[in-house]
């Protein structure tokens, strides 16, 4: 998210090849958590202001 906000502002300078990739990195992130899932691997559910 911050990099489109970033490339909507005048002289960041964030490629359309960096945006691709990252968003394409968030495919296969989202994808390969998928796949854990349904090998049996849980969730860490986050809960704000506790440690692990």
């Amino acid at each position: 998210r911050i990099m489109v906000e970033l490339n909507d502002k005048a002289g960041e300078g964030v490629t359309p090849a960096a945006l691709k990739y990252v968003n394409r990195l968030s495919d296969f992130l989202f994808v390969a958590g998928r796949h854990a899932n349904a090998k049996g691997t849980s969730d860490v559910l986050w809960q704000p202001g506790q440690n692990r």
